[in-house]
């Protein structure tokens, strides 16, 4: 793998304008127009932050990737989710969709998640993808662990394929732990051995989602227990840790 310094040249380069030539010819289907009209369209639903958290209900999500960093040509690859209202499994339609992306894959990568080339071949492009994701979280607040990973990644992939701005509720899972459980380490393998969460295959999407969910589950009952009873009660808590951890 090439030094940092140099995938962003080569990314700034090369990569970035074979890109954006690459995704030209989607901007013409009917499904990057829909996505785009329903971006712009969708207002959030600020009843939500507000609702009770013993009944919201959440989509726990986790995105696989072939890289960490997005701004350097990064992509989603794969993006699995469960639903839980309050701390109860509401829906047990799972979601998982695997993703074509528009450069390579690397072999390290399909090792890690188990994405073959048969997988990335007759896999959806993105815009179609993010859009069934988008559907099917519709009117939930997102949960990921860590938020600030998977939501970033996700608007960055949006605004570099040129669509309007997402902006969803979130609830960051490992803040939550770093909150609740100050003593154990906030990574999620950790996190579910210290619990006895039953430990499925990492680094798949679906996986990874349905563990985060069952660790969430606890981390909602206990902020409960300490009186946190709303979306904006537990974000505003969460930012105040965050801005005296940077001070």
């Amino acid at each position: 793998m090439l030094p940092i310094d140099l995938q962003i040249l080569k990314y700034y380069l090369f990569e970035k304008p074979m890109f954006q030539s690459k995704i030209k010819p989607y901007f013409q289907w009917h499904s990057y127009q829909s996505l785009s009209e329903n971006l712009q369209q969708t207002e959030r639903d600020t009843s939500l932050e507000t609702t009770n958290l013993s009944e919201a209900t959440f989509t726990v999500f986790d995105l696989e990737t072939t890289g960490l960093i997005p701004e350097i040509g990064h992509e989603v690859i794969s993006i699995g989710a469960i639903q839980i209202t309050g701390n109860k499994y509401c829906r047990r339609e799972k979601f998982h969709q695997i993703i074509k992306p528009i450069r390579p894959v690397s072999k390290r990568i399909k090792k890690l998640t188990g994405i073959d080339k048969h997988d990335l071949v007759n896999a959806s492009p993105f815009i179609d993808g993010f859009s069934n994701f988008l559907n099917y979280c519709s009117g939930t607040i997102l949960v990921a662990h860590p938020a600030k990973f998977d939501i970033r990644f996700l608007q960055t992939m949006i605004k570099r394929w040129k669509l309007p701005e997402y902006r969803p509720y979130v609830i960051d899972s490992q803040l939550m732990a770093k909150w609740l459980l100050p003593k154990v380490n906030p990574q999620l393998d950790p996190l579910i051995r210290y619990l006895g969460i039953e430990k499925l295959e990492r680094h798949h999407a679906l996986n990874d989602a349905i563990m985060t969910a069952e660790l969430f589950e606890f981390l909602l009952d206990e902020a409960q227990k300490k009186g946190v009873t709303t979306w904006q009660e537990l974000d505003h808590l969460l930012a105040s840790m965050e801005n005296k951890k940077r001070e």
